[in-house]
């Protein structure tokens, strides 16, 4: 008995810091860097310890690198394609369909810069929100009948459901739901629905489509930065799989949580939830 507890008493500062390790090692910030532990210098696994907090403090500016190099390229791109732009514009033959095809190219590069500045800007650090209580219904309403003239012209648009009010960041809500509603109209063939859905814990605003749907492999991945399910697809259908990140990112602001499932218009079912503070 004695012997039993002259052995856990030794074991015990061993076990509590690999217990911190451990949830050191777990805990990754959303940046992919690691919590810097405070393991004492008396330790024994203090080595292990020091070697984990040089990696983080590596890794942390290995990544802060890597964000300013992506945005100062990305800005850099701007000067260039805007003198693109001019020069097409004022070139006499500008229609003729080579050079409309060169304008459509220019077009999706400043699309594509475009996103990726949009990226790196919720990418650097989580934002100071403004949450107010949103009427979700009524601002999808509005958001749909904002695009409906631009980028939902062949499409038969629906909101559906209660009107909860949601404790939310409106600028940034909207832009979630947007970028769904766009990468739905991007498959969609004719329909694309939202349905707005109040339960006791949260608030449900889905985004359907009848388009061809996502594979249950790739429902996990398809909120990463730049992943693209079909490259052949998407390179029709444009972007840099930034639109999703994009949205995984407001909704982690948010404590809530976005996935996708099949729907009933046979396509795909993108789900935001957010918390029901009333």
């Amino acid at each position: 008995m004695l012997l039993g507890g002259v052995i856990a008493f030794w074991i015990w500062p061993l076990w509590r810091d690999l217990s911190n390790l451990e949830k050191t090692v777990s805990n990754v910030k959303p940046d992919g860097s690691i919590v810097q532990n405070n393991i004492s210098k008396t330790s024994l696994i203090y080595p292990i310890a020091k070697s984990l907090n040089n990696m983080g403090r590596q890794i942390t500016q290995l990544m802060q690198n890597q964000r300013e190099l992506s945005g100062a390229v990305t800005h850099e791109f701007r000067t260039p394609l805007a003198r693109l732009k001019f020069a097409l514009a004022m070139n006499p033959t500008a229609q003729s369909e080579p050079w409309l095809d060169m304008q459509k190219d220019v077009n999706e590069l400043e699309h594509l810069v475009q996103e990726m500045l949009d990226y790196a800007s919720t990418d650097a650090r989580i934002p100071e929100m403004n949450l107010a209580e949103i009427p979700i219904k009524q601002l999808c309403q509005q958001l749909i009948y904002r695009l409906k003239g631009s980028h939902l012209t062949n499409l038969n648009v629906r909101v559906y459901g209660d009107d909860p009010q949601v404790l939310a960041d409106e600028h940034f809500i909207e832009r979630a739901i947007e970028n769904l509603v766009l990468n739905g109209a991007r498959y969609a063939k004719e329909k694309l629905e939202i349905h707005v859905i109040k339960q006791k814990d949260v608030i449900k605003i889905c985004i359907e489509d009848d388009g061809i749907g996502v594979s249950q492999a790739m429902r996990k991945k398809i909120f990463s930065p730049f992943f693209r399910p079909d490259e052949s697809r998407d390179r029709q259908k444009g972007g840099a799989g930034l639109g999703l990140a994009i949205v995984q990112r407001i909704v982690d602001w948010h404590q809530g949580d976005c996935y996708v499932t099949d729907g009933e218009l046979g396509g795909a079912k993108f789900v935001i939830t957010l918390p029901n503070p009333f």
